[in-house]
């Protein structure tokens, strides 16, 4: 089978979305299929080109082979600014730089796949892990009335034309359901962990230093932006002030970051460590490092169905995860009985940070780690999850037989193009 995926972020990038595509995409060559991505320039999360990149920008589009996947990359306009005039520049370059190639890009990007697939006559399907345009309305980067509402006249057109729509949580099935999309028509096939990279194993010498001089160290890891809330944040780290042998260490970017430093600096909070943002690489040895891990998901319309991806990094390596957060991101850490989770606000803060002092470190915290390494390794390793997506696609295309679904196939003329919303986390 030849599978094309779209995307607007793709490693180097650190976006979950990107690596989802990469982990999954190298399994299903190895598979027997053949798996190509279309993507732009690297500039996440900063909103600026990748260095390696800049000798490039100036070419329309070119091709690399990442791990025998074939990326074709498209110039675009590099931003990440919270302003509506941006963030569309931003994503209707890459539709536009993509027509060379007969395809186009966010809600935007979903374009380019129903395009290709009603030219070459193959299934659309459609990719959501983001529910928009309702999480960028609420994140106030689209607002302007007329395009929220040309927004959400794309999203009804792509959820009714896409072949089949997969979500990335359960609450995201549920909102489509209610929404009048067909049941049968929706697949849950959840973000994942690389088990074999993220292991209890990894270390980092700046964590082990920290520890080895006293203190209690937890670890913030990924994007900092108004999903999250900074506020929550601040007032965790003022309920933790009181316990002078602990540091949180925020391996950070994102639209947050710098407010979070400055309200910092400004309430002088010395129990805050900023790092740059982590490669992947060395994500798993600041995790694995650590006492325990935190997860923050602000309240609001999204929280419903958001699932904060981080939290499988942190169950893989199994540590103890500490959370304020409501929605598909609490339920999924009780499920896995991997942490402890209290609601966001002032009374939530004060509880876990009783918890942090009290548990870090210690038997109860390490059983919760080795309980969400588990579930990691039975629930959300990319090799079962790539197996439900071979599986989901053969359906698709109707090439499914009575063969064993570990059999290579020979490459079908039907070709799934698969569009790939993105999530902020």
């Amino acid at each position: 089978m030849r599978i094309l995926f779209l995307s607007q972020y793709f490693p180097p990038e650190t976006e979950i979305g990107g690596i989802r595509i990469l982990e999954i995409g190298r399994r299903l060559v190895a598979r027997g299929h053949q798996v190509s991505v279309l993507t732009g320039l690297p500039n996440y999360p900063s909103g600026k080109l990748d260095p390696a990149y800049l000798k490039k920008a100036w070419k329309l589009a070119w091709r690399e082979n990442r791990d025998r996947i074939e990326v074709l990359r498209v110039a675009m306009f590099p931003s990440h600014n919270k302003r509506t005039i941006p963030r569309l520049a931003n994503y209707f370059s890459f539709l536009f730089a993509t027509a060379v190639v007969c395809t186009s890009p966010p809600l935007t990007i979903g374009l380019s796949a129903w395009l290709a697939a009603k030219r070459f006559g193959i299934p659309f399907v459609l990719e959501a892990r983001d529910l928009w345009p309702e999480a960028a309305i609420a994140l106030g980067y689209l607002q302007n009335p007329h395009v929220q509402k040309s927004a959400f006249v794309l999203e009804r057109f792509l959820y009714r034309t896409a072949r089949h729509i997969v979500v990335v949580s359960q609450g995201m099935k549920k909102d489509l359901i209610e929404r009048e999309i067909p049941l049968a028509k929706c697949s849950v096939i959840p973000n994942g962990v690389d088990t074999d990279l993220f292991t209890p194993e990894a270390r980092s010498d700046y964590i082990e230093s920290l520890k080895q001089s006293g203190f209690k160290v937890g670890t913030y890891l990924g994007t900092l932006s108004v999903y999250h809330g900074v506020d929550h944040a601040l007032t965790l780290l003022e309920k933790l002030r009181p316990y002078t042998k602990i540091r949180v260490v925020f391996a950070a970017g994102g639209s947050a970051l710098h407010e979070l430093q400055s309200a910092v600096a400004q309430r002088g909070l010395n129990n805050a460590l900023f790092l740059r943002a982590p490669s992947r690489r060395e994500m798993p040895g600041l995790i694995a490092s650590s006492d325990f891990c935190l997860a923050l998901v602000k309240p609001g319309p999204f929280s419903r169905w958001l699932l904060s991806s981080k939290i499988f990094m942190y169950m893989a390596c199994g540590r103890p995860i500490f959370a304020l957060a409501t929605g598909e991101t609490a339920r999924v850490i009780a499920e896995a009985h991997c942490g402890v989770v209290e609601e966001p606000g002032e009374f939530g803060a004060d509880r876990l940070a009783a918890s942090i002092a009290d548990l870090a470190g210690g038997p109860v915290a390490e059983s919760m780690g080795r309980a969400g390494r588990l579930y990691a390794e039975q629930s959300c390793g990319w090799n079962s999850l790539s197996e439900s997506y071979d599986l989901l696609l053969r359906n698709i295309t109707n090439k499914l037989t009575s063969l064993p679904l570990h059999s290579p196939q020979q490459a079908a003329p039907a070709t799934p193009a698969v569009k790939h919303f993105t999530q902020t986390d």
